[in-house]
């Protein structure tokens, strides 16, 4: 079974890219850049049964298929640097999928569960409930992006 781990540059991020994944999929871990990111993911952590990172302190390995940022169609400088990461990884010969929620991604498509997402988004982060009141965005798309090199 492929086993994932999601880069999520904040949290939130992790259900807003890669609700399906999380939804359908064993992830084993979530990495997030900083303390208060992975602390504020307590909840998500625990709904979804994935341990959580900083990824100053992941090892990375082939075992597992990586979900970075997209760099080219995320507009936000950390989701950009992180996607970057994430290609560079690719070349290096590991196994890494893109995601993104931008609505200019040509891989965007609609969630199937749209309202388990956002019911989701509002259980494990309440507090920035302000952020998709008027943006449906961040729960109706997402979508996954493997390169070829």
């Amino acid at each position: 079974m492929t086993k994932f781990i999601i880069i999520a540059p904040h949290a939130d991020d992790e259900v807003i890219g890669c609700y399906a994944k999380l939804a359908r999929y064993q992830v084993a871990k979530v990495l997030f850049p900083n303390k208060p990111a992975l602390i504020e993911a307590s909840d998500s952590s625990e709904h979804f049964k994935f341990g959580r990172q900083l990824i100053a302190d992941h090892k990375y390995s082939d075992k597992y298929v990586y979900l970075f940022p997209d760099p080219i169609y995320e507009t936000h400088p950390l989701h950009r640097e992180l996607g970057s990461d994430g290609e560079r990884l690719l070349r290096a010969g590991l196994p890494v999928i893109f995601y993104t929620t931008n609505m200019l991604a040509p891989y965007i498509h609609e969630v199937k569960e749209a309202d388990k997402k956002r019911d989701c988004l509002y259980a494990l982060y309440n507090n920035k409930s302000k952020l998709w009141e008027y943006e449906h965005k961040y729960f109706l798309f997402e979508g996954y992006n493997a390169w070829l090199l």
